[in-house]
């Protein structure tokens, strides 16, 4: 979906220079608008006649490093570092760190094969982009605590940022996750699978799933149990519009999923694919869930409900409803 270069100074953050950061509508403006901040970057890496500095009079946070894609040299992400107003005192809750990442630019055909590997769950293998993004967060890692870091990222730039949360919990360190408008794709095996028999053999009814199991074999079943387990005490923050149908199918999953199904269902498609056994982006134990929508009758378009800016921005739009937790206890 498209999203626009934004002056921060037009969408009411002059009203968040002094962050409460224990308030959850502080924390994720701050964390949306440092996503936003990205997007000018890139907007300003292409039209650099536009360009000028949006963000140095925002949260007191600086811009550290940019995050470079080295196949078509855009700007996918940055490390912005807060500077306390009193120095070598960090205020408390605040982050460190936080590493934002964008999503996609419709022009941009590198941004758009990205969007293809996320929906053929193939974006983990991606070394310029996704590796590099992890490396980047292992590098901050050792130069602060996890609990002083923050990971933030919108659509594409969700799932890049819920792939490195996931690797990084997975290592015993959790970092606070906050995910706009992040892409839900719950993988059908009839979909990858050209064999009719295998096709035929492994579906997400009751029946198909024993077959699955079989197939798939007790190993890689438990692998995926294994790193499902390893996420538990990780609980990213999710953010998703009702009327958005790239992120909302997170609003039914968390009510309905039945997680040993799930895992049996996809150790099998993987094992029919050949593939090493790796969780899904979309699937983990549990989240803060915000939901927002559409606060007047008119129809609510794709486009305004994708919006990065309804979760910064001042406007009466849209309603967003309060954090709740979902998934396993």
């Amino acid at each position: 979906m498209a999203v626009q270069r934004e002056n921060l100074e037009c969408t009411g953050q002059k009203q968040h220079t002094d962050v409460d950061w224990t308030n959850d509508h502080d924390r994720r403006v701050v964390a949306a608008s440092l996503v936003q901040n990205v997007y000018n970057l890139e907007f300003d890496r292409q039209q650099p006649q536009f360009a000028q500095d949006r963000l140095r009079h925002f949260f007191n946070f600086e811009l550290k490093r940019k995050l470079i894609d080295d196949e078509d040299s855009s700007i996918y992400g940055a490390i912005y570092e807060i500077k306390p107003t009193y120095p070598n005192h960090l205020p408390k809750y605040a982050p460190k760190y936080v590493i934002a990442f964008r999503g996609t630019i419709l022009k941009s055909k590198r941004d758009m094969e990205l969007d293809m590997k996320v929906f053929n769950d193939e974006l983990h293998e991606d070394k310029p982009r996704f590796k590099h993004a992890l490396e980047a967060v292992k590098q901050v890692v050792q130069e602060a605590w996890p609990a002083n870091i923050w990971l933030a990222g919108h659509s594409l730039g969700s799932a890049i940022a819920m792939l490195v949360g996931k690797s990084m919990a997975q290592e015993g360190k959790d970092l606070k996750a906050f995910l706009f408008n992040p892409t839900f794709v719950r993988y059908s095996p009839s979909k990858n699978i050209k064999n009719p028999g295998l096709k035929d053999g492994i579906s997400f009814t009751k029946n198909d799933i024993k077959a699955g199991i079989y197939f798939a074999g007790g190993d890689q079943q438990q692998e995926l149990y294994n790193q499902f387990k390893a996420l538990s005490s990780w609980i990213p923050n999710l953010f998703v519009n009702q009327d958005d149908p790239i992120c909302s199918g997170y609003i039914d999953h968390f009510r309905n999923r039945k997680i040993e199904a799930e895992l049996s269902s996809i150790s099998a498609l993987q094992a029919a694919l050949g593939k090493d056994p790796h969780l899904p982006i979309y699937l983990l134990p549990k989240a803060y869930l915000t939901i927002s929508k559409n606060s007047s009758s008119r129809i609510y378009g794709i486009r305004e409900a994708h919006e990065l800016k309804q979760w910064f921005a001042t406007s009466s739009k849209v309603l967003i409803n309060d954090p709740i937790r979902v998934g396993e206890p």
